[in-house]
């Protein structure tokens, strides 16, 4: 009979008793900035109409809405860049001596126009009013390559978070790797407020006022860690 002997079983050392190298890090924050010119403006503008009966009132804003619609269009504002934001049916109520009356309806059609050619802006006033449009809100401007200077910024945000981190190097006197381990990004747009007009349902505007674009600022910020 044959007996064989098995040579003794040697566990392995586990991983977390091997000896690596442990990095230090150091986190520092990155912000690039650029400027941009607008190149497009939105407007939100709006028709009003008021009537006790409320099928005449949303017949009565259809046909200025139309209107409005047809006057964009003679001025060649595709149908693309108009979008409908909201429409609205809300009774009017007169109260008086603690009780409320049914006085009639308001319907409110509003919509977003975008206009690509900035010299454009206060002819597409002048038309959506003159076709009867009552509500003016506000006016945004863009620009429609926002994503080619968002990536501008960013790259500038990543310079200046390892110029931090080599200054930090330096007045530690530690040799800083400027080669990241980790990098979040947390983003955000700057712009300036948005040109406020405001026109009642009950005003009319004989022209449109001048409307001067300002530039837009666009931020990247990132978090970045570094090793050393």
């Amino acid at each position: 009979m044959s007996y064989f002997s098995y040579p003794p079983f040697y566990r392995s050392t586990p991983p977390s008793q091997l000896s690596t190298p442990q990095h230090r890090t150091v986190t520092v924050e990155g912000r690039g900035k650029v400027t941009a010119v607008p190149d497009q403006a939105i407007i939100t503008i709006g028709f009003v109409t008021e009537n006790e009966d409320v099928n005449k009132a949303q017949a009565q804003n259809a046909k200025i809405t139309t209107q409005g619609l047809a006057a964009l269009k003679e001025i060649n504002i595709q149908q693309e860049d108009i979008q409908t934001v909201s429409y609205t049916i809300q009774p009017i109520y007169e109260f008086t001596e603690g009780s409320s009356i049914l006085k009639g309806y308001k319907v409110q059609h509003t919509f977003e126009i975008t206009v690509k050619n900035l010299n454009q802006v206060g002819k597409v006033f002048e038309a959506v009013v003159a076709a009867g449009a009552n509500i003016a809100e506000n006016i945004e401007f863009v620009v429609s390559n926002k994503d080619l200077y968002y990536q501008q910024a960013l790259q500038l945000a990543i310079k200046n978070a390892t110029e931090k981190a080599s200054s930090i190097g330096q007045q530690l006197g530690v040799s800083m790797n400027t080669v990241p381990i980790k990098v979040t990004e947390n983003s955000t747009a700057i712009s300036p407020r948005d040109y406020t007009l405001s026109l009642s349902a009950e005003a009319t505007l004989q022209a449109a006022p001048p409307i001067q674009r300002s530039k837009l600022e666009i931020e990247a910020i990132v978090t970045v860690v570094f090793p050393y």
